[in-house]
């Protein structure tokens, strides 16, 4: 596991809420909201809480997991 993964899970713990998830991302919940619809960050305890380990993988590859929700929203986008 990531030194990252493990400062944060030892200061968040495993789940967060969505306005902490938004503070530690440094956006808006809206935005946690609109993340956690397109699979960027994950759900956990039956959707009340975000998953901490979710938004560190987030922080350390950004531009991977923002291209995979991309072309998951293409592909929802032209389906039929």
């Amino acid at each position: 596991m990531s030194d990252r993964m493990n400062d944060m899970l030892d200061r968040y713990g495993e789940v967060c809420t969505r306005t902490v998830a938004a503070r530690i991302l440094g956006c808006s919940v809206g935005k946690i909201k609109n993340m956690i619809g397109d699979g960027r960050v994950a759900l956990a305890c039956g959707g009340t809480m975000v998953d901490v380990r979710s938004i560190a993988e987030y922080i350390t590859q950004p531009r991977q997991i923002d291209e995979l929700a991309r072309q998951r929203r293409m592909g929802r986008k032209w389906s039929v």
